[in-house]
């Protein structure tokens, strides 16, 4: 009898444990991403004329970026409008969100920011249609001064027509700053600065047509900071009639076409204002490429690079050249939705040249026919850009939702090879940026969520930092328990539970057993609306260092859903996350294997709360809360959708002392030296040997064969290199590091493999 007791509990114990392998690793995981994502605003959009959305300052460690709220999103009415900034520190990975303006609703109020000489921050801003002042506000290092105006009104005979977009460019060999906006007669007009934009006056209109559309183009900027600003830019609307692609620059108060024919010799006076035809055409209307014609063009980015050559991203459509209208005849915008392209166009010094990238997806809403996904390029790397896409650009394949995808080419732009950097994702990810940077780092920002209109969207501003002078640690789970956890004020924790059922509307946190890693979890709002008290989850590390930290909650990745946690690193400084603007939790990211997921289709999600120092006490703090608010309301609660699951904290180790240098001897084949010194104590150096270029991976694993560290990720070209890993946040042992490379510069499909051990002795 107690042997087949026995029998029957191994039966039984072995079921259980298939089952709950199939529960946790045999359903479809979704919203996936390549990188350690951040959310940088809860609430916020942007349209795509407002340049630059984003700056970094790399002498105070930070990123400047804006977007508009909308009553749609987090916040409800409150937030409806306002004009924001988020300052974030490159250094702490914390946030900073401040307020710039508060109008109705609109994405086209996005601010665009410059990175004064004097090291001070401009941000300008105005409202689409219905004002005709240029705002700014000027960020002094500790807070953001009154708001100040241009008046559009005050400029010689006046506007006729209202202000939208701003564009900010420096020239240090003028010593003037630049704003272009749409103003004056529907036209692209500028405002200067001899004072770092603390004033300003009116500088003259860029270009003119006779176009009957309501908007006389739309233009794209890019400046160097030295002595030249690149446009290029459309004759109107694309739904109002066919648009090419035009290019100009301007140099020394006088404009010009792409090979430097001078088109106005002062761009400062209204006596003779080009039209679009004099300058150069990229891009033509009626282009046919793989047997589609391209029609109706819209600029999408443009960037000059240090050698000269100039890239320019563009959409288009696929053979629809219909005209919207309102109502009748031409058929209204509803009735249009034309399948779009991405073209990217460049300019060698002496001509341009196109290449199609892929498709660019169907309109985002009903109303704008041409208003797609978008994409940009990449300032500090000339091979490399971004797009945004319902389709697959490898294969065509429909995605249902737009994903962000990196091109990479090796041959100017003829061809591109493209990585997903979302994946599976619930809801679009739209419109994203590249702020220059450096070339050993690169910020790619964008917009997640549901656009319904360019007034009403429920998105969230997120991205990812590649900082190649860092690596980080595998991440390390600490379960949230009774045991590391209470009240944020430090007093005993009051939960109800523990049980297996929904958690009672009790503005308490409920233990709720049977789901999540350690068998439980603490949960809120299941039932209906609560508002559960703070909690204090404290984190034992191995010692001091620097570290970055996570927070682990569980939701169902559905579009009715709307599961959020809201959490940060002290109880001033907490964000609201919710799934929607996070990435689901991938097996291999921790060190051991962690459940990902759970009855009704539940996976575990997490979202970046920053960087933490700890010093000899060797712990730090989470603090976290529930945020049952309805999204679209400033204090409804509700639950069942809205509702809380926290599971515990993920943290690793980061390493900053890594260093990459090229040699100047190029080899003729692909190899990996030992590292030296070996063993070593606690920094080592890899060289290794480049042919061609090629993509080249470095990463260290243990010896269990779990990935630790990347080391380098990226195109290479041909030459030898040394790196630099500083493991003081590793235990000692034995540890493999392996070169990957793949020849990327045509001909022969070479990949080279090798693998070496070292040790690391302490």
């Amino acid at each position: 009898m107690i042997a087949k007791m026995f029998h029957r509990r191994i039966v039984v114990a072995v079921v259980l444990t298939i089952i709950a392998g199939m529960t946790a690793f045999g359903q479809t995981a979704r919203d996936l991403v390549k990188g350690n994502l951040i959310q940088f605003n809860d609430n916020g959009a942007w349209c795509w004329y407002q340049d630059e959305r984003a700056i970094i300052d790399p002498v105070r460690g930070k990123i400047v970026l804006g977007s508009v709220a909308s009553s749609g999103g987090a916040g409800g009415s409150l937030r409806n409008g306002i004009v924001e900034s988020v300052i974030f520190d490159l250094q702490t990975g914390i946030s900073q969100r401040f307020p710039l303006w508060q109008a109705g609703c609109d994405d086209h109020n996005a601010p665009g920011f410059i990175l004064r000489p004097d090291g001070k921050y401009l941000a300008m801003y105005s409202e689409h249609y219905d004002m005709y002042n240029s705002r700014y506000r000027i960020y002094d290092g500790a807070s953001w001064t009154t708001e100040r105006r241009f008046d559009w009104t005050k400029i010689p005979g006046g506007t006729d027509y209202t202000i939208a977009y701003s564009n900010l460019y420096y020239l240090s060999s003028e010593s003037r700053m630049y704003a272009f906006a749409r103003a004056n007669h529907r036209c692209p007009n500028l405002i200067v600065s001899t004072d770092m934009g603390d004033t300003w006056s009116f500088g003259g209109q860029l270009t003119t047509n006779s176009t009957n559309s309501y908007n006389k183009g739309y233009y794209k900027y890019w400046g160097n900071g030295l002595d030249r600003i690149d446009f290029i830019f459309t004759e109107e609307h694309p739904r109002d009639n066919p648009t090419n692609i035009y290019h100009g620059y301007i140099k020394n108060g006088k404009s010009y076409a792409s090979d430097g024919t001078p088109v106005d010799n002062n761009i400062f006076d209204t006596l003779s204002i080009p039209t679009f035809l004099q300058f150069t055409k990229i891009f033509a209307e009626g282009t046919v490429i793989n047997g589609d014609t391209m029609r109706r063009c819209w600029n999408v980015d443009v960037q000059r690079y240090d050698d000269g050559v100039i890239a320019a991203l563009i959409s288009c459509r696929a053979n629809n050249n219909q005209q919207g209208g309102t109502t009748g005849n031409p058929p209204p915008d509803a009735a249009l939705n034309p399948d779009h392209r991405f073209i990217y166009c460049r300019y060698d010094g002496s001509k341009w040249s196109y290449a199609y990238l892929g498709k660019a997806g169907w309109k985002m809403y009903n109303l704008e026919p041409d208003y797609t996904g978008l994409g940009a390029l990449c300032p500090n790397d000339p091979n490399t850009i971004y797009i945004s896409t319902s389709f697959d650009p490898r294969d065509n394949a429909d995605l249902t939702v737009r994903e962000i995808f990196k091109g990479v080419t090796a041959n100017k732009g003829a061809s591109w090879t493209w990585t997903p950097i979302t994946q599976k994702s619930v809801r679009d990810n739209f419109r994203p940026i590249v702020p220059a940077w450096d070339n050993k780092s690169t910020a790619l920002l964008w917009w997640r969520g549901t656009y319904s209109t360019a007034q009403n969207f429920n998105a969230a501003v997120v991205g990812i930092l590649d900082r190649r002078s860092e690596t980080g640690g595998v991440m390390k789970f600490v379960d949230a328990t009774p045991v590391n956890t209470t009240m944020a004020d430090g007093s005993l924790l009051v939960t109800t539970g523990p049980d297996t059922n929904a958690g009672p509307a009790d503005n308490k946190w409920h233990v709720r057993t049977g789901i999540g890693n350690g068998s439980s979890v603490f949960t809120s709002a299941e039932v209906a609306g609560e508002d559960a008290p703070g909690l204090r989850t404290r984190v034992q590390v191995p010692g001091a260092g620097t570290y970055d930290v996570w927070v682990n909650f569980w939701a169902v990745p559905a579009t009715t859903a709307d599961w959020r946690i809201k959490a940060g690193l002290s109880v001033d400084g907490m964000q609201l996350f919710r799934s929607m603007a996070c990435k689901q939790v991938e097996d291999g990211d921790h060190d051991t294997r962690l459940t990902l997921s759970g009855s009704r289709n539940s996976f575990l999600y997490q979202a970046y709360l920053g960087r933490v120092q700890v010093s000899s006490a060797n712990a730090f703090d989470v603090f976290v809360d529930d945020n049952a608010v309805r999204v679209g309301t400033a204090s409804t609660l509700v639950g069942d959708n809205s509702r809380t699951w926290y599971d515990g904290i993920s943290y690793a180790s980061v390493n900053t002392a890594v260093s990459v240098q090229k040699t100047q001897a190029v080899p003729s084949t692909f190899g990996l030296s030992q590292n030296y010194p070996n063993p070593f104590n606690p920094s080592t150096n890899f060289e290794f040997r480049v042919s061609s270029l090629g993509f080249v991976e470095l990463k260290i694993f243990d010896v269990l064969g779990r990935e630790v560290a990347t080391l380098v990720n990226e195109a290479r070209p041909a030459g030898v290199y040394t790196v630099r890993w500083d493991a003081s946040g590793y235990p000692s042992g034995v540890y493999v590091y392996r070169l990957q490379t793949r020849n990327l510069s045509g001909g022969s499909a070479e990949t080279f493999i090798e693998s070496r051990k070292m040790i690391l002795m302490k």
